[in-house]
């Protein structure tokens, strides 16, 4: 059925109308406004390897790459403003935060590679990119040898749809300096950690920024106890100590420990001894019951 997006509850609403079939509009084939040509020359690449999986404390999560996100205890932006040049290393924004640090001007791809049976909204923050390939269901990891012919003009996107075990390929120019966040517009899935960090000219960031952060956002984190200085753990003196980070579950063991086996064996031991006394206790004798 369709519905109302009501934004005056005084105007009057036609009545719902049922649609037979859902067929959306392919979008890809589209030529923006501007026609602005096909990014074509790629210097910085990115592939995300998307999956959903368990972690050793039974709850599924998200990964790219095998990294599930976990936010940093001190913000990434802050991070990038109070670390000098350091701050152009992704290793300081934390083991769980799946970092990628952009040059000024670059061309930048992101390739989607997506591992799962469900369908993905991904978005990029600070930037419309264009959607240069995106493949239909199962078509499986992208292969740029398999790719013959990219649109002239593609369409622009900040969301685009991944299909289920599809991928699609994404280019943008690193001309807007920040922290972007690209992840998925499922918002569980988000918080299950489908998330990815672009910080895009951190050095410009550190010029444009430095003094311009209002003091109500310092309150905010003081108020909360969110420190605002050193790498994603907190550390203002070695920026490449992690230790006390925060971190996602350990990952489930390939097999059984030593724990599981011993739990195994007893478990079978106590099958053994309980099936002993069943049939001990069935093959005795029946009394008869005399009055």
């Amino acid at each position: 059925m369709t519905g109302w997006l009501v934004y005056d509850d005084t105007k009057p609403k036609d009545a719902a109308k049922e649609v037979e079939a859902f067929e959306p509009f392919d979008d890809f084939g589209l030529v923006p406004y501007d026609k602005e040509g096909v990014l074509d020359r790629v210097d910085h690449s990115i592939t995300l390897d998307m999956k959903m999986d368990n972690l050793n404390d039974g709850a599924n999560y998200a990964f790219f790459n095998d990294i599930t996100y976990v936010h940093p205890k001190v913000p990434t932006l802050y991070t990038v403003l109070s670390t000098g040049q350091n701050a152009t290393n992704p290793m300081i924004y934390g083991s769980n935060t799946n970092s990628f640090i952009l040059a000024a001007n670059e061309v930048v791809e992101i390739v989607i590679n997506n591992d799962d049976p469900g369908k993905h909204p991904f978005h990029l923050h600070g930037h419309a990119f264009q959607v240069v390939t995106r493949s239909d269901d199962d078509a499986g990891s992208y292969d740029a040898n398999n790719v013959t012919n990219l649109p002239a003009t593609p369409m622009r996107r900040d969301t685009v749809l991944v299909r289920p075990n599809g991928h699609a390929v994404l280019r943008f120019r690193a001309d807007n300096a920040g922290v972007w966040l690209f992840h998925c517009h499922l918002e569980w899935h988000v918080a299950s950690g489908l998330v990815a960090t672009i910080i895009e000219r951190p050095l410009d960031i550190q010029q444009q920024l430095s003094d311009k952060i209002p003091a109500n956002h310092w309150k905010a984190c003081e108020a909360g106890n969110v420190p605002t200085k050193g790498n994603a753990a907190g550390n203002t003196v070695d920026l490449f100590d992690l230790r006390g980070e925060n971190k996602s579950p350990g990952t489930l063991p390939a097999g059984f420990t030593a724990r599981g086996i011993v739990a195994l064996v007893f478990s079978c031991l106590a099958a053994f001894l309980g099936c002993a006394v069943i049939a001990v206790y069935g093959l005795r004798p029946i009394k008869s019951k005399t009055g």
